[in-house]
């Protein structure tokens, strides 16, 4: 990588964004930024978890995007490739990432997790009995599903499936750029 790369991760929920951003962050030396991880931070102290699915879907829709482009924006304009690891439902979204990547002369690569519904169905059974990471309200879930834009091959998104061999996708990762 010549330049600070922005690697915007999206896919649903329990696609395993998450895992593949650690694996981008640990290869390419970048920062993870998202929306999970500012909420995280604030959890304990805002007491998050007992509020009300309406406050905290507020607080997750409307007051944390703008605060993770910020930091994304903000590490790229240091000169540090970014990995933002989050859902990015909308077209809208990943266009304003690649939009804030192209204003601080940043690259940005798109990285799509196509992961099967009965996967991800799968997946959140499992956590719900080993609890590795936390749960996402049933609600959430079938709206995301929903209202879910997948990337259309304009995007030129890099797609990564659970069956994929990791070291070959980052050969296709990296000749990409």
């Amino acid at each position: 990588m010549n330049k600070p790369t922005l690697f915007i991760v999206c896919g649903e929920a329990f696609s395993g964004k998450t895992t593949l951003a650690k694996e981008i962050s640990n290869r390419f030396g970048a920062e993870i930024v998202g929306r999970d991880r500012i909420y995280f931070a604030l959890e304990k102290m805002l007491a998050l978890e007992i509020t009300d699915d309406e406050d905290d879907d507020k607080l997750w829709t409307k007051d944390l995007w703008p605060i993770a482009v910020q930091g994304a924006k903000n590490h790229l304009s240091l000169g540090k490739s970014v990995v933002f690891d989050d859902v990015c439902l909308h077209l809208w979204q990943r266009d304003e990432l690649r939009s804030v990547a192209q204003s601080v002369g940043a690259d940005s690569v798109l990285v799509y997790l196509d992961v099967p519904a009965q996967v991800l169905k799968e997946r959140r059974e499992r956590n719900r009995i080993t609890k590795e990471r936390h749960d996402v309200p049933s609600k959430w879930l079938t709206e995301d599903s929903y209202n879910f834009e997948r990337p259309a091959d304009s995007e030129n998104p890099i797609k990564y499936a659970p069956e994929t061999n990791i070291d070959d996708w980052f050969s296709k990762l990296i000749s990409n750029e």
